[in-house]
């Protein structure tokens, strides 16, 4: 079925003679008053879509048109200025309408554009502009308007599942527009797969459940008794390097704090998937690792009809051991649930509907949505969800999201577009973690059921079986969330003697799963790690500066920090499971921080907000239990065999960022800032 970048297929119908505009002259679109064509983006590689023909000229093309917003280039300074913890202004997050104001389109970008649009034959009629001035729909434009206006040739892309794509391979602008435009849709748009981030393991069946059950409750607790002041002593982690139970994690972590703000504080897990979570897997867990959760649930919050109910028919999918562990350490802290409906837009997903609910401003900026990932919202097919969540949920003090996309799947506008939302939610005071991904330095999953999962990128950024660059992780790169990692308890660990090394799992047939970790191909350093990076290279450039070529060394780089990512114990689908993944590492070390937020809202303090530049900082650094043994995998290879990814080392590294944390000392530090 014939699609457009972003509009459902049954606009997309070229009827000859119907619905179709004489095509302006040509004199008129180039308009020489604004400047010669300069080609404004183009489109990537991408092996899983094939050029197959030029569009017909009749079809009515639902074009879009995103202005730039202004003040983007302050934006890193407006969010350091507050996050630093060395800056007079740490912690005076801005209010929404503030952000709002100070990033919106200037007034002559919008006027300009429109007279453009205007001198190239578009009436008053055909142009629909935003409530805020930031984008314009032009309305029945066909594929020869704009072609001549864009100075490019739509063509149909066709996909190795049969579906079928109008893009064109790239598009210009007039230079004196060209400054005020972000993106135009649909154009070079990508298309892209959202992937989890988890593996799972199903725990042997010469196992019984209950025997299993009793072994893994109460192993651990002496661990957790011995570690009530601070990670030390030599109490045994026993059983937690084979399978991780709540009290693995509060042992490790330093957690025996109680949240006593819990009607002041706020938590949501973001998920993106139908099949979420069970009742009575839940109460199977909370029974024997938090009796006193037994019968409580997440509190939904739907976004876009987005439902906690599953298809009693359906096996539940990993938010049913995400919110075991999440309920179970922030306990009695309630816990969101961000249910994201109608995310399956043909087989293209994106993190788009819960920041159009959490900001109803982002809904239409530099464009809105891109269809190609988005959902068309309202949907006007029948059947269609008849509503579209713009503005209408408070984001939560923290929010975790366990999936990530390979960051070359986007367009750079895309790209940077959400990356902005996540600075301006970091403004708000919001604490946004992503996952790093679960395969080293390749990316996440691309591709069709996996089958170049794990694959590195060529010369042309396009994945190919025998790459050898590194392939970085969406959103990790961006450099406006936190990026969570991957570690694992090493066997007869006992706490103080380093118990955790990088995640990094040998399966079977050349099967890895590994902690996420790399560099930016598109985001520069930002500031707040430049001197944990440099020192890092150094490390390399003497002990493998071969590694050197692989990556971008000026990019932003991930994780942050990092958690537990392996062998989580839980209860699924009735029955005992292991499961591992940065999945899991993400809302631990978000529970962490919610109960961090705790302990400043109970002193009268506001939450932490961003929180890299602290992390990073110099005064934080006792704050982390610094993981130097192991290291993540890195590219695949035609038979499957991955060549090394990134050593851990003292200090930072991309794979296990900063280290993990301790809860207690950080309570300590962020309780001694404002």
């Amino acid at each position: 079925m014939l699609q457009f970048a972003y509009i459902s297929s049954y606009l997309l119908v070229a009827l000859s003679g119907q619905l179709a505009f004489a095509p302006p002259a040509t004199a008129a679109i180039l308009q020489p008053r604004y400047g010669t064509f300069v080609t404004h983006e183009r489109r990537s590689a991408h092996p899983e879509w094939q050029d197959t023909r030029r569009l017909d000229p009749d079809v009515i093309i639902p074009l879009r048109i995103g202005l730039k917003q202004q003040n983007l280039d302050a934006l890193p300074a407006h969010l350091m200025a507050i996050s630093d913890p060395e800056s007079p202004s740490y912690g005076a997050h801005w209010s929404p309408a503030r952000v709002a104001e100070v990033f919106a389109p200037a007034s002559d970008t919008h006027d300009l554009v429109r007279e453009w649009l205007a001198g190239a034959g578009f009436g008053a009629e055909k142009i629909r502009v935003s409530r805020n001035k930031a984008w314009i729909d032009v309305l029945g434009a066909t594929t020869v308007e704009v072609e001549r206006l864009l100075d490019t040739e739509y063509r149909v892309f066709k996909h190795v599942d049969g579906a079928e794509h109008v893009a064109c391979h790239e598009y210009a602008l007039p230079e004196a527009i060209a400054g005020h435009v972000d993106f135009v849709l649909p154009t070079i748009q990508p298309n892209a797969k959202l992937v989890k981030t988890s593996h799972r393991r199903r725990s042997p069946r010469s196992i019984p459940s209950a025997q299993l059950l009793q072994s893994r409750t109460n192993a651990p607790a002496a661990a957790a008794a011995n570690n009530s002041a601070g990670i030390g002593g030599s109490a045994s982690l026993a059983g937690c390097d084979t399978a991780v139970v709540p009290s693995c994690l509060k042992a490790l972590y330093n957690m025996t704090y109680t949240p006593n703000a819990t009607d002041r504080n706020t938590f949501g897990i973001a998920s993106f998937f139908s099949n979420t979570y069970s009742q009575s897997d839940l109460d199977t867990f909370f029974g024997n690792f938090s009796p006193s959760l037994v019968g409580s649930s997440p509190i939904l919050v739907s976004i876009d009809g987005g439902e906690a109910a599953i298809n009693p028919s359906s096996s539940v999918g990993e938010d049913d051991w995400i919110f075991e562990y999440a309920m179970t350490l922030v306990a009695p802290q309630p816990v969101q649930f961000l249910s994201v409906g109608n995310q399956q837009n043909g087989p293209f997903f994106s993190f788009n509907e819960w920041l159009d609910a959490v900001d109803g401003s982002y809904c239409t900026s530099d464009g809105g949505d891109d269809f190609t990932f988005d959902p068309q919202l309202p949907n006007p097919l029948p059947g269609g969800f008849n509503d579209h969540s713009c503005g209408t949920v408070k984001a939560p003090n923290v929010v975790s999201s366990s999936q990530a996309v390979d960051e070359h799947a986007y367009s750079d506008f895309y790209r940077q577009r959400q990356c902005n939302e996540f600075g301006k939610l970091g403004l708000m005071g919001v604490t946004v973690l992503y996952a790093a991904g679960n395969t080293g330095t390749s990316g996440t999953n691309s591709g069709l059921s996996g089958t170049t999962s794990g694959y590195c990128l060529d010369e042309n950024g396009s994945i190919n079986l025998n790459a050898t660059n590194f392939n970085p992780s969406w959103p990790a790169s961006c450099p406006w969330i936190t990026a969570v990692g991957g570690t694992q308890v090493k066997p007869n660990a006992t706490l103080g003697h380093s118990p955790e090394e990088v995640w990094n799992q040998d399966f079977t047939m050349g099967f890895f799963e590994s902690g996420g970790g790399g560099f930016s191909n598109h985001f520069p350093t930002p500031d707040y790690q430049k001197m944990a990076i440099a020192k890092y290279l150094k490390f390399l450039e003497k002990n493998d500066p071969a590694k050197l070529k692989s990556f971008n060394t000026k990019g932003r780089a991930y994780p942050d920090l990092s958690a537990n990512a392996n062998s989580f114990f839980n209860i699924g689908n009735g029955g005992v499971s292991i499961d591992s993944g940065t999945s899991g590492a993400t809302p631990t070390v978000a529970a962490i921080i919610t109960l961090v937020n705790d302990a400043r809202i109970s002193a009268g303090k506001k939450p932490v907000g961003f929180i890299n530049p602290t992390i990073y900082s110099t005064a934080f650094a006792t704050a982390f239990n610094d993981i130097t043994d192991g290291s993540n995998q890195g590219c695949k290879g035609l038979q499957g065999v991955r060549d090394g990814g990134f050593p851990a080392t003292a200090g930072w590294d991309p794979a296990s960022g900063v280290g993990t944390p301790n809860l207690g000392r950080l309570i300590e530090k962020w309780l001694a800032l404002p």
